[in-house]
């Protein structure tokens, strides 16, 4: 790959975007090609970095397999990062302006069609979508891979909790990448940033111009939204999210894989988008019809199985509700807190009820305890544990976590966690954690247009705070999912107050100040239960 030209690109509110522009193989003076733009604050000059591990931020996919096919590359520093002058707002309404002057500077040049596209993976995704919202004339596509569109719910405050893990080391990241780089890290007020995260705690205007989401209905240019299960705890909901938004011509694909750093290696691949992004480019910018428009509009790996189903929509048709039941009745499959029981029967008749308290004396990283044999996730947490499935099933689709609770606090923060449990002795089937969910019981209230039979949407714009020693019901939604059971195995609830870094990684929320009791009831008065979208016919 050539060296890059670095270009300036003038943006309406007097900044200037410094961008990396590479030409396509063989391009001479007076070609004409369609042009492919990434944005980030992640630093062109970065670019000299193998993709590697532990530079996460390497998503710009393979730019030589572009130029090669004869598209030029734009790798721009968004306003106030890098290279840029500006003040640096990460996905706010302003920097989608600046990416829509980006986009129509770079189609009015002499070297371009007119044709514009965009790439690129997490922050790079983000980009697309909040330039797509903008609705510059000359983005005819994007393919947003792995990036959330609502910066609330999809990060930051995951069910009403502010992210701590996450952001905090991200930001700090990008901090020190700037000073290393010769850019200080006042520079762009970048510094900012977290404190400006802390201070919205609610899905107030600040999150609202931040957050794409929320214009996408608008969104006239064809978008092709590829997330990845295992990106469960950041991301993926957005790309779901995204796409049942879209009014238009669209397509999601959903990838298995058994980590994070499995899909970004996927991501850099040439036979990667050679298969599923560059035949989405040639229709789009060159007018190849190659019929990547055609059949249906949704394609999503189902884990634990061993092929792809198709739909029309999402949620995928032919599912219906199956409600597992929280039971104090021990299943007999794990030593956690209670080893209490999912039951497809009726609650209990009796009042029943299951308690705990925190901060756990034992917890040694987040809620995993240390012992001399290793890590234990679960011994100081709570889990429901159905029987073992007597034949395949599967769950595609919306589901939702149904829990009547009480507390000797004024609030409560539920985060639960669903896995399989394999037949003993089996051959691992991979990716066992199957669904996430987060929410503050405080703001259990439901935007009533958005909701669904099956898929809470919060409007987390105030706190109701609780009253101690009252039961509450409230609706904890699941991230989309899609998972086979086998016969043998079995489906394992897990909840507590918290996460545990040493399973989430980075991906967890602030535990804050708490110190309490909280109670979960389930009875026939108070169905705490477990509603998953089950298909009608298991696929493979």
């Amino acid at each position: 790959m050539d060296m890059p030209v670095e270009v300036t690109i003038p943006t309406r509110y007097g900044d200037e975007v410094r961008a990396d522009l590479y030409l396509p193989d063989g391009h001479t003076a007076g070609d004409k090609v369609p042009v492919l733009v990434a944005a980030s604050p992640y630093q062109k000059s970065l670019a000299r970095l193998p993709v590697a591990g532990v530079f996460p931020f390497r998503e710009t996919g393979p730019t030589e397999l572009y130029l090669a096919n004869g598209y030029a590359f734009v790798w721009a520093d968004v306003p106030g990062s890098g290279r840029s002058t500006g003040t640096w707002d990460p996905v706010s309404t302003k920097e989608g302006h600046a990416l829509y002057d980006i986009i129509e500077w770079v189609a009015a040049q002499e070297w371009s069609t007119g044709n514009v596209g965009m790439i690129g993976e997490s922050y790079y995704c983000w980009s697309q979508w909040n330039a797509a919202r903008m609705r510059p004339p000359s983005l005819k596509c994007i393919a947003a891979f792995d990036g959330g569109s609502d910066l609330y719910r999809d990060w930051l405050y995951k069910g009403g909790m502010p992210d701590f893990g996450f952001i905090s080391s991200w930001t700090a990241a990008l901090l020190l990448q700037h000073q290393v780089e010769g850019h200080p890290i006042t520079g762009g007020d970048r510094h900012l940033h977290l404190s400006h995260v802390y201070e919205h705690p609610f899905d107030d205007e600040w999150h609202r111009d931040r957050s794409p989401f929320w214009d996408l209905d608008q969104v006239t240019a064809p978008v092709l939204s590829v997330g990845a299960w295992v990106k469960g705890s950041l991301h993926m909901r957005g790309n779901v999210e995204g796409f049942r938004k879209l009014p238009g011509r669209k397509k999601l694909l959903l990838l298995g894989g058994n980590n994070a750093s499995e899909i970004q290696k996927l991501y850099e691949t040439p036979e990667f988008h050679a298969a599923e992004l560059l035949p989405w480019y040639d229709h789009h910018l060159k007018g190849i019809d190659n019929g990547i428009m055609d059949g249906p509009d949704v394609r999503l790996w189902v884990n634990r199985g061993t092929s792809y189903r198709s739909a029309d929509e999402w949620p995928p048709a032919g599912s219906s509700p199956t409600a597992f039941h929280l039971s104090a009745e021990p299943s007999g499959a794990v030593a956690s807190l209670n080893d209490g029981s999912l039951t497809e029967g009726e609650p209990s008749a009796e009042p029943s009820a299951t308690s705990f308290s925190y901060p756990d004396p034992k917890w040694s990283v987040g809620t995993t305890m240390m012992t001399p044999h290793g890590p234990d996730h679960l011994a100081r947490i709570l889990t429901f544990t159905t029987p073992e499935f007597d034949r395949v099933r599967e769950f595609t689709g919306d589901g939702h976590l149904v829990l009547f609770a009480s507390t000797d606090q004024t609030d409560i923060d539920v985060v639960v966690r669903m896995a399989v449990i394999g037949v003993p002795g089996a051959p691992s089937r991979g990716f066992e954690f199957i669904g996430r969910g987060w929410l503050r019981a405080s703001r259990r209230a439901e935007d009533k247009e958005l909701s669904t039979e099956m898929r809470p949407f919060h409007t987390h714009d105030h706190a109701d705070e609780l009253v101690p020693g009252e039961i509450y019901e409230m609706r904890v939604p699941l991230v989309p999912m899609s998972f086979l059971v086998h016969p043998g195995e079995r489906l394992r609830l897990e909840i507590s107050c918290t996460d545990s870094p040493a399973l989430e990684g980075r991906m967890f929320q602030w535990y804050g100040l708490k110190v309490g009791t909280d109670t979960y009831h389930h009875d026939a008065v108070h169905a705490s239960r477990l509603v998953l979208p089950e298909m009608a016919e298991p696929q493979g």
